[in-house]
């Protein structure tokens, strides 16, 4: 039987690399059954998974093992291709572990959409997410768009939020409304987030696809970003789509996630070297790069032990008015980006938590941002003698309101 869909709506692949997520892929599932969508597709890709994931795709979707044109050339990969028999439009793809990327590779190859949207398996789309997804690559020149990605924990049911919660809360607020908006504005976006990004999949073959190892969605980012340089293409953010993600609820498992952060962008930055430097003046994404991201970690960490010595100086030397002044003006500027930011979530979030935001502002400046510098030292110094350990984030059982 052959399904209608409306011809305004362009085919989305959804590829959702799963490995150990037992305690969340039955809320994954229940995410999709909501989405205002009607012509998508949905892959998960089983990457040899310890746990029960496999077990419970398999009874939670009514799995029957199919034929697949693409199993032939992935015969060495993948054990089988099934599809849902009570909901014929989603896929699994259970394989030998291969990593991330590997699995974005697989669930490309199997897809049948021309778009290629990237989801981690902890993550819930906003209803309206691929309608919006959608108007954006009616313009023919876009080739890959990300999205606005909050912390889920925000939409818990019980209210019991951790200060490091919303710390990171703050933290991805920021992150999407001032700093991916004002690149995206000077066409300089270098990061697509693996958590929610979509490209075109005829591209992404162009480009020799997902990069296994660190940091792939930084990887496919720049690609994307060489080819759209080449032939006058281009890549936005939409501040309207949005998905929610879980983020570490400790020190111990923040540290990882955000270490293995560090160790991907300095992955990308080597492996896309040569387009990087070669077009530095060239190129905004090139500039933004190395100057912006790159020199300016390692200027802020320098800054950040330069402030501490000047502060105590200040108290013991009773040192010129000039720093109070500076130190005023940067808290004053930290203050007003994080009220900017809250306030333009807001906009997209109605029942957002934001009081209880605006509390964290001064614990951002203080801790989070010693936080933020710690990780990439030890993120940037690790990483010369282990760039291979993927350090995967434990999932909570939490239940939410979204």
């Amino acid at each position: 039987m052959r399904v209608l869909y409306d011809v305004n709506q362009q085919g989305i692949s959804m590829l959702i690399p799963c490995y150990n997520e037992e305690p969340i892929i039955s809320h994954t599932i229940k995410g999709l059954m909501n989405l205002d969508y009607d012509n998508f597709e949905v892959i998960f890709i089983n990457d040899g998974s310890e746990d029960s994931t496999f077990t419970l795709l398999y009874d939670l979707l009514d799995l029957a093992i199919i034929e697949n044109y693409a199993l032939s050339l992935l015969s060495n990969e993948v054990k089988g291709i099934y599809q849902s028999n009570k909901y014929p439009f989603i896929y699994v793809i259970d394989k030998y572990n291969g990593g991330k990327a590997d699995s974005l590779n697989v669930g490309t190859l199997c897809s049948k959409k021309e778009l290629i949207l990237t989801m981690d398996a902890d993550c819930v789309l906003e209803k309206n997410a691929l309608l919006s997804m959608n108007k954006v690559f009616d313009d023919k020149d876009v080739i890959a768009s990300g999205g606005v990605i909050h912390i889920m924990q925000m939409f818990k049911l019980d209210n019991k939020l951790k200060k490091i919660v919303l710390m990171q809360a703050l933290d991805y607020i920021k992150g999407f409304y001032i700093y991916k908006s004002s690149l995206a504005y000077n066409n300089a976006l270098s990061i697509i987030s693996g958590a929610f990004g979509i490209f075109k999949k005829s591209i992404i073959f162009e480009v020799g696809g997902f990069k296994t190892g660190l940091g792939e969605d930084i990887d496919i980012t720049l690609k994307f970003q060489e080819y759209g340089k080449k032939h006058n293409k281009k890549l936005v953010f939409n501040k309207n789509a949005i998905c929610y993600t879980e983020c570490p609820e400790n020190l111990k498992e923040l540290s990882k996630q955000r270490i293995r952060w560090q160790k991907g962008f300095i992955d990308a930055i080597l492996n896309n070297s040569s387009f990087l430097f070669k077009n530095i003046f060239k190129s905004n994404v090139c500039f933004y790069m190395i100057i912006d991201a790159l020199l300016s970690n390692s200027f802020a960490t320098i800054v950040f032990i330069i402030n501490v010595i000047l502060i105590l100086a200040k108290i013991i030397y009773n040192y010129p008015l000039y720093l109070f002044i500076y130190y005023v003006n940067t808290i004053l500027f930290n203050i007003f980006s994080s009220i900017i930011a809250i306030r333009s979530a807001k906009k997209n979030i109605p029942n957002l938590k934001t009081k209880i935001l605006y509390s964290m502002i001064i614990f951002d400046m203080i801790f989070f941002q010693f936080l933020r510098i710690f990780f990439f030292i030890i993120g940037t110094v690790t990483y010369y003698f282990d760039n291979k350990n993927w350090n995967k984030v434990s999932r909570t059982n939490n239940s939410y309101k979204l």
